[in-house]
């Protein structure tokens, strides 16, 4: 019988710069190639949407442009996206690596990351995580992601599903919202009052 050897940390740092995303799952190392379709335009909008939350949640507490963006994360949090890379532990993972379409940092987060270093990989699950899920990925996979962030600390995943323009809220110890049509996603906890209608999100 062959025993697959357990790939680490250090495996993945070898990985080439080949235009894929590689991923570390519990001792594997996963390869996917960049998305197509609406991918890049679905999360450029959602971003888009979270900046200017940000943005007036910071303005309200007196900040403003001239204090620069860091001094308006370590307010309010930020919002980053493009496969931003977070490393974690899990029970049955102690050395988990993935890579984020969308996630919300909170303040005490963004300033964790500051004190780990900014070049290096988020070292922890963001409170809020959305994934815009590609055709190419299975149920296995995608139930897998969702389990893992909620498990690493996760306050709520949201999944964008572009070929369905549907949606779905999960929280940790409830039940999954569907969301259609006219439905909003809800950011709660982690962004109190955000809401983004899905008419809007897939128009």
């Amino acid at each position: 019988m062959t025993t697959l050897q357990r790939m680490s940390f250090a495996d993945l740092m070898l990985q080439p710069e080949d235009g894929c995303l590689h991923e570390l799952v519990r001792g594997e190392i996963l390869h996917m190639p960049p998305p197509k379709g609406e991918h890049g335009t679905l999360e450029a909008r959602l971003v888009e949407a979270i900046g200017r939350y940000l943005y007036r949640q910071a303005e309200a507490l007196g900040w403003s442009e001239s204090q620069g963006f860091s001094a308006r994360d370590l307010l309010v949090g930020r919002v980053d996206s493009g496969e931003a890379g977070i490393r974690f532990s899990l029970p049955d993972d102690p050395d988990q690596v993935r890579g984020l379409d969308i996630c919300y940092l909170t303040p005490e987060q963004v300033a964790r990351h500051h004190t780990a270093g900014s070049n290096e990989y988020i070292p922890e699950v963001p409170a809020l995580v959305a994934e815009v899920i590609s055709a190419s990925e299975s149920a296995a996979y995608i139930d897998e992601k969702v389990r893992d962030y909620l498990a690493g600390g996760a306050q709520v995943v949201w999944l964008l599903f572009p070929k369905t323009r549907t949606a779905q809220i999960h929280r940790p110890r409830q039940s999954i919202l569907s969301l259609t049509g006219s439905d909003s996603l809800d950011g709660t906890p982690a962004l109190a009052d955000f809401a983004l209608a899905l008419d809007a999100l897939f128009s």
